[in-house]
C-alpha cells in the first residue's frame, strides 16, 4: 500500500513538473539513492562549487537528514533537503536533472525527459551483463528517465546502447566525473608507502555469497607471514552482503595484515581509496577500469568465472580486457602479489592498450566537458 501511494505521489508530481515553467539556469543533482554522498554526483557538484560560476544555480538534494546538516554546514544553500518544499520548487524548476544511478536518486520526486534535461552519469564502465543482457530476472526493463548517458568511449557506448536499447546519440563519450580526480597532481602520491596496500573489492554476485580467498591452498598464517614479510597489507570492501561472512570474518580475526573496511556502507568514497591503493585485488567488479588510469597493478581472482558467466554474463571478454594476473591458488596468489611488488610495471603495456580501449579521454577534463555541454544547451 505504502508502495503504491508513493507511486501515486511521483506520478502527480512529475505531471506537475511538466507542465510547469523551467528555469534554463538550474540545476538539480541527485545522488545515489538520494542519501549516500559519493560518485559522480558528489564529484560533479563539487565541480561545480569550486568553479564558482554565477552561470547557474545548482543544487544537490538528499533525503538523508543527518547528510543534509552535515553538507549544509559546508556548503550552505547549495544542499536541499527532499521533504521540503523548497526541493519541491526547485525540482519543478529546475532544467537539467543529473542522476549517478537512476530514478532514485532524487526522491521523492521522478525525473521527466519532456520539460527537463535529464543526464544520466552512471555509476561505472559497466563489465557484467546489465538492461536486457542481464540473466537475472527483473533487470531487463529499463526504469531510467533520461535524455543523455555518459559514457568514457566507444566500446562501452556499443556495450550499453546493447544492454539498454538506447540509440546512439543518447551517449555522451565524456568520461565520467569522479575519475577526474586520478589527475590532480595533489593526489598522485596519497600512499606514504609505509606499507604496500592491497585493496580487494569483489564484485556483488546476485545469488551466492563471494568466497574471500578462495583457495583450495589457502592457509591463513603463511599469506599472513609473506605480508608481514613484504611490509604489505591487505584491505577488504565487501558487498554490505558480505560483510558479516564468517570465513571472512574468521581470516581477518588475529591477522593484522589483513582487515575490512570499517565501513561497509555505500557512502565510502572509493576513488580516495583507490588513490591510496597499490594493488587492485578483484574478480569481474567494473573498478578496475577506473583503476586503469592509475596504472597501477591489477591481480584478478576468477574462482567461479564459469558459474558467474552462466548466471550473470559479462559484456566483455574477460581474457581480452583484463590486465593482469590470474590467481586461481593461494601458491600463485602469493606469488603473483611478490611479482607486482618488485616489478609494478610488469603489465603496463598490457594497461595501457586497455586503458585507451576503454577511455576515450585521459585528462582529468570529464567535468569541464559536461559542464560546457549543459552550458550550451541552457
Amino acid at each position: 500500500m505504502k508502495l503504491f501511494l508513493q507511486q501515486i505521489f511521483g506520478s502527480l508530481l512529475k505531471w506537475i513538473c511538466e507542465i510547469y515553467p523551467k528555469d534554463k539556469k538550474m540545476i538539480l543533482i541527485g545522488i545515489p539513492n538520494a542519501s549516500f554522498y559519493n560518485d559522480n554526483s558528489k564529484y560533479f557538484f563539487e565541480f561545480l562549487y569550486r568553479k564558482n560560476s554565477d552561470e547557474f544555480k545548482f543544487y544537490l538534494l538528499t533525503k538523508n537528514r543527518k547528510l543534509y546538516s552535515k553538507l549544509e554546514s559546508k556548503f550552505g544553500d547549495h544542499i536541499i533537503y527532499a521533504f521540503s518544499f523548497k526541493a519541491l520548487s526547485i525540482y519543478l524548476r529546475s532544467k537539467f536533472v543529473l542522476l549517478t544511478n537512476g530514478n532514485g536518486d532524487i526522491f521523492p520526486f521522478m525525473p521527466t525527459n519532456k520539460k527537463q534535461i535529464v543526464i544520466n552519469m552512471w555509476h561505472a564502465i559497466t563489465f557484467k551483463n546489465v538492461g536486457v543482457l542481464s540473466k537475472v530476472k527483473g533487470h531487463g526493463k529499463s526504469n531510467l528517465s533520461l535524455n543523455y548517458f555518459l559514457v568514457s568511449s566507444d566500446a562501452e557506448r556499443e556495450s550499453m546502447m546493447r544492454a539498454f536499447r538506447y540509440p546512439k546519440e543518447i551517449f555522451k563519450i565524456f568520461g565520467i566525473p569522479r575519475n577526474d580526480i586520478y589527475f590532480n597532481p595533489e593526489n598522485k602520491n596519497l600512499n606514504t608507502k609505509k606499507k604496500t596496500k592491497i585493496f580487494y573489492v569483489p564484485t556483488f554476485r546476485d545469488f551466492t555469497p563471494t568466497e574471500f580467498f578462495p583457495f583450495a591452498d589457502f592457509n591463513k598464517n603463511e599469506l599472513n607471514n609473506f605480508l608481514s614479510t613484504n611490509n604489505a597489507e591487505i584491505i577488504i570492501k565487501p558487498h554490505k552482503r558480505d560483510s558479516t561472512n564468517k570465513r571472512l570474518l574468521s581470516i581477518v580475526e588475529d591477522n593484522p595484515n589483513i582487515r575490512i573496511k570499517t565501513s561497509v556502507v555505500n557512502d565510502i568514497d572509493i576513488q580516495q581509496m583507490l588513490l591510496d591503493c597499490d594493488i587492485l585485488l578483484t574478480d569481474y567488479s567494473s573498478i578496475f577500469f577506473d583503476f586503469l588510469l592509475l596504472d597501477r597493478p591489477i591481480i584478478y581472482i576468477p574462482y567461479d568465472l564459469d558459474h558467474y558467466l552462466e548466471e550473470r554474463g559479462l559484456l566483455f571478454d574477460f581474457d581480452e580486457v583484463t590486465p593482469g594476473d590470474k590467481a586461481l591458488t593461494q601458491k600463485e596468489f602469493i606469488q603473483s602479489i611478490k611479482n607486482n611488488i618488485e616489478n609494478p610495471a610488469k603489465d603496463r603495456d598490457r594497461r595501457a592498450e586497455i586503458t585507451q580501449r576503454f577511455h576515450q579521454y585521459n585528462d582529468g577534463q570529464a567535468s569541464e566537458r559536461l559542464f560546457n555541454f549543459i552550458k550550451n544547451h541552457s
